[in-house]
């Protein structure tokens, strides 16, 4: 996937604002927040100059979001650029869908772009991760009181809880700016780490219980796919999570007037958070290392258990093979062949050494 995408870029030059995600849609929805303590609007638009027609009749007192539903449509991710004089390098970035984490300061603007994973309960095993999902979101805060979020897709809307605090008139906020907006999105998209963590661990924990009690599908190859799958996931979120650590770690020692102290000292909360996460994953992923390394050493065993059975048996008929080779052989003068009990007393004689052999074993415990 991400050697596709960046073949798209192949040639281009840089600025140069191109999509690089699945997800197309025909209409871009914007939804716009307008708000301070006493006051809150929701309107939502589908024209660009419809909406910055409406947003002049606020002044920079009121906090304004704009959500911005769907990034394929090339010309209004330019209109917008250039209402809020957003350089084309940082719409380029918005665009390319497969972005690392990072955090940026600009003369007019601040930029955070990083990506929301989702856990979703599906039992469809014919894809690589079934179970997490994950887009890429941008936050742009200008210094006009005005947040524009970009969001790729939304399956599972990881601000909707935000939406929701903001129409209680008494919440933080709507009594702050749009810096402490900022931080609550982030927030909020962090929290879905823990939630996309602890399904992995239950997932995990199953998977491991179902490996011990149930020897006979233990060693299915099945079992085996579900615990790379899992490991594909752990690494999927690892490499998203660390750079994020990096990109609150930015903002925090940040000096731009545009994050008031009070807004960073939440941000530490989310520091703290992301930094008990990336502990997690840690764990999650010496588990399935360990998984795989028990897996891998039960499949060994059995096939230990399966030689062993057959160099018994192999054992137990080597010197049954040789008599019966030997009385085989087609020699005219041979004594025992005209003795009237010769056949009975060589089964007889065959069946005593596997007696033997049989009891040898058990001795020395080897069976």
């Amino acid at each position: 996937m991400v050697a596709e995408i960046s073949s798209q870029k192949i040639g281009l030059a840089p600025g140069t604002i191109k999509y690089t995600g699945s997800v197309h849609k025909d209409r871009i929805k914007l939804t716009t927040y307008v708000y301070k303590e006493d006051f809150i609007e929701t309107k939502e638009f589908y024209d660009w100059s419809e909406l910055t027609q409406y947003l002049q009749s606020y002044n920079d007192t009121y906090i304004k979001w704009i959500n911005v539903d769907g990034i394929n449509h090339i010309p209004l991710i330019e209109k917008i650029g250039e209402t809020y004089n957003i350089h084309n390098l940082t719409l380029e970035d918005i665009v390319h869908v497969e972005q690392r984490p990072k955090f940026e300061e600009f003369n007019d603007y601040l930029l955070c772009i990083f990506r929301a994973f989702y856990a979703k309960e599906t039992n469809n095993e014919s894809t690589i991760n079934p179970n997490l999902y994950s887009e890429q979101l941008s936050l742009v805060l200008n210094q006009n009181n005005t947040l524009i979020s970009f969001q790729e897709k939304i399956s599972i809307d990881p601000f909707d809880h935000v939406r929701k605090r903001l129409q209680n008139n008494k919440s933080k906020l709507r009594r702050s700016k749009a810096d402490y907006l900022l931080y609550a999105l982030l927030d909020a998209v962090v929290d879905y780490y823990f939630l996309c963590i602890e399904k992995l661990s239950d997932r995990t924990e199953a998977l491991e219980t179902e490996i011990i009690k149930n020897k006979e599908i233990s060693l299915s190859s099945k079992n085996l796919y579900k615990i790379y799958r899992l490991k594909k996931e752990i690494i999927q979120i690892r490499k998203v999570v660390w750079p994020m650590r990096d990109m609150i770690n930015s903002i925090l020692h940040n000096d731009n007037e545009m994050i008031s102290e009070n807004t960073k000292f939440y941000m530490r909360d989310v520091y703290d958070h992301i930094v008990r996460i990336i502990d997690s994953i840690e764990t999650q992923r010496d588990l399935i290392s360990g998984l795989i390394d028990f897996y891998l050493s039960l499949n060994a065993n059995k096939m230990n258990e399966i030689m062993k059975f057959l160099t018994i048996i192999s054992t137990l008929f080597i010197p049954v093979t040789f008599i019966a080779g030997i009385y085989g052989m087609n020699f005219e003068y041979m004594p025992e062949l005209k003795h009237p009990y010769g056949y009975y007393i060589i089964i007889v004689v065959m069946l005593l050494i596997i007696s033997w052999l049989l009891f040898y074993f058990k001795r020395k415990k080897w069976i």
